[in-house]
């Protein structure tokens, strides 16, 4: 750990930010929405000193130590285990949170500390799927997100929900009073292309993080191959790591393998960035969101987009995608064909429609709000 002074010594309130979202170094959208978030709230603070317990090889993270009242703690959560990251979550960070002599703690990936602890508590709840959506998961990853979530933000001075949509979901599920409740969208940022200015070559449909469950892959798949007997030369490109659940999925399987359909990984941001940018249409027919950061990312990117009418969706994407029903394999493929068959003049509108929705939200305007609630919080 790195203990080397960076912050003051005087009477500012110090608050502990949780950095366990920095345990890959290949974030999912929720890490890279924590990470967002905290950058934006330790470049935009001047009246609070930050202890930031991370690990700095998280890309951005270093950066932090430089920067005038941060103290980064360097936790090697790259090097443990998933559980041994929540052991120290549990167990360490309420007694560093003393240490250190914390008045507030933040944690942004909806786990926290089932006991309270020395430190009033901000929770950013994402989506209670595992709790909503139990068949979507399994036995052991539902056993331990009610012991690492369910708690905290039952005893959380503030849950922050990220969309209208989480927030009444906190209401209903959890019970979470309007006094200690609030809503606080994620920002988002444009993905820049690399100097070389390439996207990839040929027609291709694009989806993002869509192997779990929930992202409803199987009926995108088939409403592709529904759309490729007008388009044979139009293919479907999957981004997203493979989930154990999906493994187990034989139908899955089998349309993962079908002609047409390529299945890319993980993606570096720079070539997250590319695919956006070349694909004729993005498509995310997902079943539920708290957010949807990545309809904002291909917006940014000028990527017409085809998402769901349901969950937050509507909510963050607005009137600047084409909404279908997500249940209807039809209804996916009319969207997705609708797009392919605009003018030059139509694609052009829907563009700058989607480049003014995505710009909407800002890390800067979030982190602001956070801010103003920890103001509001140690006040």
């Amino acid at each position: 750990m790195d203990n080397s002074p960076g912050i003051s010594m005087k009477t500012r309130t110090r608050i502990a930010l949780n950095g366990r979202f920095s345990g890959t170094a290949r974030p999912t959208g929720t890490q890279t929405a924590a990470f967002g978030l905290f950058d934006q709230v330790i470049r935009r603070n001047q009246e609070f000193d930050f202890i930031v317990f991370a690990d700095r090889r998280f890309s951005g993270v270093a950066e932090w130590a430089g920067i005038p009242g941060t103290q980064l703690i360097d936790v090697a959560f790259q090097d443990w285990s998933r559980g041994r990251a929540q052991a120290w979550e549990q167990l360490a960070f309420p007694w560093l949170c003393r240490k250190w002599r914390c008045t507030l703690a933040h944690h942004p990936i909806n786990t926290s500390p089932m006991l309270h602890g020395p430190a009033r508590k901000i929770v950013t709840l994402h989506d209670l799927n595992f709790l909503r959506h139990p068949e979507w998961y399994t036995f052991k990853f539902r056993t331990i997100y009610s012991l690492c979530a369910l708690p905290g933000l039952r005893n959380a001075d503030r849950v922050v929900a990220i969309s209208k949509y989480v927030q009444e979901h906190a209401r209903q599920y959890l019970h979470v009073s309007d006094e200690r409740l609030r809503m606080i969208y994620n920002g988002s940022k444009s993905l820049a292309l690399p100097d070389d200015n390439t996207t990839a070559a040929g027609p291709y449909l694009l989806c993002v993080g869509s192997i779990p469950p929930h992202k409803n892959l199987a009926r995108l798949i088939e409403a592709y191959q529904l759309v490729r007997t007008d388009y044979p030369d139009l293919e479907l490109k999957v981004v997203g790591r493979p989930v154990a659940q999906s493994g187990r999925d034989d139908k899955l399987s089998q349309l993962l393998s079908a002609p047409g359909v390529r299945v890319l990984g993980y993606l570096s941001e720079a070539d997250l960035a590319r695919a956006y940018a070349g694909t004729r249409v993005f498509c995310y027919p997902s079943l539920e969101e708290g957010f949807g950061l990545p309809i904002l990312e291909a917006m940014s990117a000028d990527a017409p987009v085809v998402t769901s009418n349901v969950s937050c969706l509507p909510e963050i994407a607005g009137d600047a995608a084409v909404l279908v029903d997500p249940h209807r394999v039809e209804s996916i493929a009319e969207g997705i064909r609708e797009v392919l068959q605009w003018s030059p003049e139509e694609k052009a509108r829907r563009v700058a429609a989607g480049r003014r929705r995505a710009a909407q939200f800002s890390w800067s305007a979030a982190a602001d709000a956070y801010l103003a609630l920890y103001r509001e919080v140690v006040g």
